[in-house]
């Protein structure tokens, strides 16, 4: 019986309108904005979510010295966490992420977007489909929600 293989996800990727898409429900999330006329911009933005810093005490921890596993000192230097969504329209006050596969990291990384969006003032609806049918139900919502405030009706959860 074979281990099926772990880690990053294992999507096809897809070429469509000159766009290299990550996975097939991205494109098919595309293909149904686009038939929708709903304006979008694929992966149009990233979020820096926390800027880098430097860390003052020491850091240990494993690593390899000349091919060897050992436990030693490391920088001290830590990344930014960003995030870009898959598709976005801030006029019409959108986010879209498909999610197939939801790995390790996404919850965190949603959360801490989620806090981002609130630090900012920022208020977006946020869609996470994870198959085509759930595309299909955001798309509508997207279509009610600008049908109401085009007739100047709030929209819910306001």
């Amino acid at each position: 019986m074979r281990k099926r293989k772990k880690g990053h996800s294992r999507a096809v990727k897809h070429k469509f309108d000159g766009i290299q898409f990550a996975s097939g429900l991205e494109l098919y999330c595309y293909q149904q904005l686009k038939k929708a006329r709903i304006p979008s911009k694929y992966e149009g933005q990233t979020f820096e979510l926390l800027p880098s810093f430097k860390y003052e005490g020491t850091f240990m921890d494993r690593g390899t010295l000349k091919g060897a596993k050992v436990y030693k000192e490391k920088s001290t230097h830590v990344r930014n966490i960003s995030y870009t969504p898959d598709f976005i329209n801030l006029k019409w006050g959108f986010v879209i992420e498909t999610k197939g596969f939801r790995n390790e990291t996404f919850p965190m990384r949603f959360k801490l977007f989620k806090n981002y969006l609130k630090n900012q003032n920022l208020t977006l609806d946020l869609y996470v489909p994870s198959t085509k049918k759930e595309v299909d139900i955001t798309i509508l919502k997207i279509l009610e929600r600008k049908t109401n405030t085009k007739n100047g009706t709030l929209r819910s959860g306001r």
